[in-house]
C-alpha cells in the first residue's frame, strides 16, 4: 500500500495531465464530427433549393414557335429544253462562245438580275449561269447555307474548253478541295483572274497568257456540285472582290 501510494505521489501529476490530453482529445474528436455533419447537412440543403430554383417553367409552346426571320431556300427552277442564244454583239462572256443565260435561271438561284457578259471569252458552247452576288446573300445548295456568290457562274459541257479574259502572268496553279482545279492569273492592272473547275490544266507559275489561251478544260467545282459543269470565275483587286462580268 505504501508502494502504491508512494507511486502515485511521485507520477500523480503526469498521470493527470495524461487523462486531461485523452479527455481534450475526445471533446474535439466530438466536436469536429458535429461540425462535419452540420456542414454537410447545410451544403445538402443548398443543393437542393438550387435544383428548385432551377426547374424550367415556360411553356412547352414556346419551344414549338419557330424562328420568323430565317429566309426559306428558293425552290429549283425546271431547267430549260435548249440553251439561251447568244448576244449577236462581238463582246463574248467568260465560256467561249457563249452569252447571257435566261434572266429567270439566274434570279431563281441568286435573286439578282443577270450581268453583262465578261470582255473576252472562257468556256465553249456555255452561258452564264450565276451571276456575281456582291454584298447580297443567295442560298447555296451544296453546302446548304446562305452566302455571298464572290464570283460569276459560266455553264457549259464538261469538258469544254476555258480561256483566259484576259491577258496575264499565272501567279498561280493548284488542287483546292473545294474549287477544284485552279488557275490564277494577274493582268497588267493588277487584277486577278481566279478560275475555279478547271480540268488537265497545263500552266504553271510565271507563265504568260494571252487573253483567249487555252487554260485547261472545263470540270464541276465541288463547293457548286449542284450547278454541274462549269466555270466559277473571281475578279479580285486588292483584296476586293469585283463583278467578272462587269
Amino acid at each position: 500500500m505504501n508502494t502504491i501510494k508512494a507511486f502515485f505521489k511521485e507520477k500523480g501529476l503526469y498521470l493527470v495531465c495524461l487523462a486531461l490530453v485523452f479527455g481534450a482529445t475526445a471533446a474535439g474528436i466530438v466536436a469536429i464530427r458535429s461540425v462535419v455533419r452540420n456542414v454537410a447537412d447545410w451544403a445538402e440543403s443548398r443543393t437542393h433549393a438550387a435544383e428548385e430554383e432551377n426547374v424550367w417553367n415556360q411553356p412547352d409552346a414556346l419551344a414549338n414557335q419557330p424562328a420568323a426571320d430565317v429566309p426559306e431556300p428558293p425552290r429549283p427552277s425546271a431547267p430549260s429544253a435548249t440553251p439561251a442564244p447568244a448576244p449577236s454583239s462581238s463582246a463574248s462572256s467568260p465560256v467561249n462562245g457563249g452569252g447571257q443565260s435566261a434572266a429567270s435561271g439566274s434570279s431563281a438561284a441568286s435573286g439578282s438580275p443577270a450581268a453583262s457578259p465578261a470582255a473576252s471569252g472562257p468556256v465553249e458552247g456555255g452561258a452564264l449561269s450565276v451571276p456575281f452576288s456582291g454584298d447580297e446573300l443567295i442560298y447555296h445548295a451544296t453546302l446548304a447555307d446562305w452566302r455571298t456568290h464572290n464570283g460569276a457562274d459560266y455553264a457549259g459541257p464538261a469538258g469544254a474548253a476555258v480561256r483566259a479574259v484576259q491577258s496575264g502572268t499565272v501567279a498561280a496553279v493548284y488542287e483546292d478541295a473545294l474549287w477544284g482545279g485552279v488557275a490564277e492569273v494577274s493582268d497588267a492592272s493588277g487584277t486577278v483572274w481566279r478560275y475555279c473547275g478547271l480540268v488537265d490544266c497545263p500552266l504553271q507559275r510565271g507563265q504568260t497568257v494571252a487573253a483567249g489561251d487555252a487554260l485547261g478544260t472545263l470540270g464541276v467545282p465541288p463547293a457548286e456540285a449542284d450547278g454541274g459543269s462549269h466555270l466559277h470565275l473571281e475578279r479580285t483587286r486588292d483584296g476586293a472582290y469585283l463583278d467578272p462580268a462587269a
